[in-house]
């Protein structure tokens, strides 16, 4: 390891790039072990930036902010996918920055991430690109129906416009999407489960890794609602070594420090396939605040100042739901109704109906389901068997 000389010691300035919650936990977190926060975001109201000793709020590829950022910063993290190939090239020569243009392109551009996984023979889907519609009908003869179209350039947290396709006769609806650019057609997988693998690693490549989240649908809203536990019935030991062996390789070719994270789609054959990577923490990982030693905030700060980073025990089994905007009073009621559960409520979250989320601490999974089903968290078409929820 390096000696203190060559770490970022608190009192030191942390440069933030990208607002919300997901900076704002990042800033409690640096707050705590002693490091000065500066924060670029877009908006003067930005929860982040309101916390952090320094609020630059500009245009998110604004050279001449981002200077100012860069100079007041000793290492500068970026939580948002919308900067551009030429602003990090900018930044690179400026400051030291935890992540880099390479990794950047790859999670933000649907066809680099493919072509990344494919080149280091990571499973996934078959895929093909579209840059017209014939396209499209060409790639869908070749991979087989039903397929899905997604855009190259991927939305912050996957919140994309995909379409799914299920015969050549559908394949005028993605006119729409090809006339944004190029796309990609993927074969369509029935999934019968979904993982999330987080790994936080500093500058010399030492990592620390969190245990596998399962990522649910709620069938009430576009979010999820995610569940951790350190066992799992119907997770086999070999699927979970597989997951954290990808994640590693991921995260050490793309050369970054900080946090990286890949979520899985499971078959029901036990076929893993990567589904997406980040190079940043994501707002449910609220949920390791309280369940975990150490959370995904405070070890991505721990590992873009270079710190030796712990393993990780989670103290707790946990359930995260997410909370939409509606009747204030139905909320409050709520909050008084299960007094034993933890709330999280704050603007500046990235769907903008989310009004911030619930944490279960359950005792007995099949009871604390049916408690958050019966509280209109989950809707009444999933159903709840063995612990477990499944769409009928």
């Amino acid at each position: 390891m390096k000696d203190l000389s060559e770490r970022i010691l608190p009192g030191s300035t942390i440069g933030i790039i990208g607002g919300g919650i997901v900076s704002y936990q990042l800033v409690l977190s640096a707050k705590k072990m002693r490091y000065k926060v500066a924060v670029l975001s877009e908006s003067q109201n930005c929860i982040a930036g309101k916390t952090a000793d320094i609020h630059f709020v500009c245009n998110i590829n604004d050279e001449v902010s981002l200077l100012k950022l860069a100079e007041v910063s000793d290492v500068v993290t970026v939580i948002t996918e919308t900067l551009d190939k030429n602003t990090y090239k900018y930044l690179a020569e400026k400051t030291f920055f935890s992540q880099n243009m390479y990794a950047h392109s790859i999670v933000k551009n649907r066809y680099l991430q493919k072509q990344f996984l494919d080149s280091h023979s990571i499973n996934i889907t078959p895929y093909e690109s579209a840059v017209v519609v014939s396209d499209v009908y060409d790639a869908a003869e070749r991979i087989g129906y039903p397929c899905i179209i997604k855009q190259e350039n991927r939305q912050l947290y996957g919140w994309d416009n995909n379409l799914i396709i299920h015969s050549a006769f559908e394949i005028n609806q993605t006119v729409p999407l090809i006339q944004q650019g190029l796309c990609v057609v993927e074969s369509y997988i029935e999934k019968q489960s979904e993982w999330e693998i987080t790994l936080c690693l500093n500058d010399e490549g030492y990592y620390t890794i969190f245990p596998p989240v399962r990522i649910e649908a709620t069938n009430i809203g576009e979010l999820p609602y995610i569940e951790s536990f350190e066992e799992w019935e119907d997770l086999k030991k070999d699927t979970v070594n597989q997951m954290e062996l990808i994640t590693k390789v991921i995260a050490s070719e793309l050369g970054v420090s900080g946090t990286v994270k890949v979520s899985y789609f499971l078959t029901n054959e036990d076929n893993l396939y990567v589904n997406n990577i980040y190079t940043f923490p994501r707002e449910h990982d609220i949920l390791t605040i309280h369940s975990c030693s150490l959370s995904v905030f405070d070890l991505h700060i721990k590992s873009i100042c270079n710190f030796s980073l712990p393993a990780v025990r989670q103290l707790a089994p946990t359930y995260l739901l997410p909370l939409y905007k509606g009747e204030k009073e139905a909320l409050y009621n709520l909050m008084e109704k299960k007094n034993k559960w933890q709330f999280f409520l704050n603007d500046g979250f990235r769907h903008t109906q989310q009004e911030g989320f619930a944490q279960v601490f359950p005792i007995n999974k099949q009871e604390s389901l049916q408690e958050i089903k019966y509280a209109g968290l989950i809707s009444d078409s999933v159903e709840i068997q063995d612990g477990q929820s499944e769409k009928r």
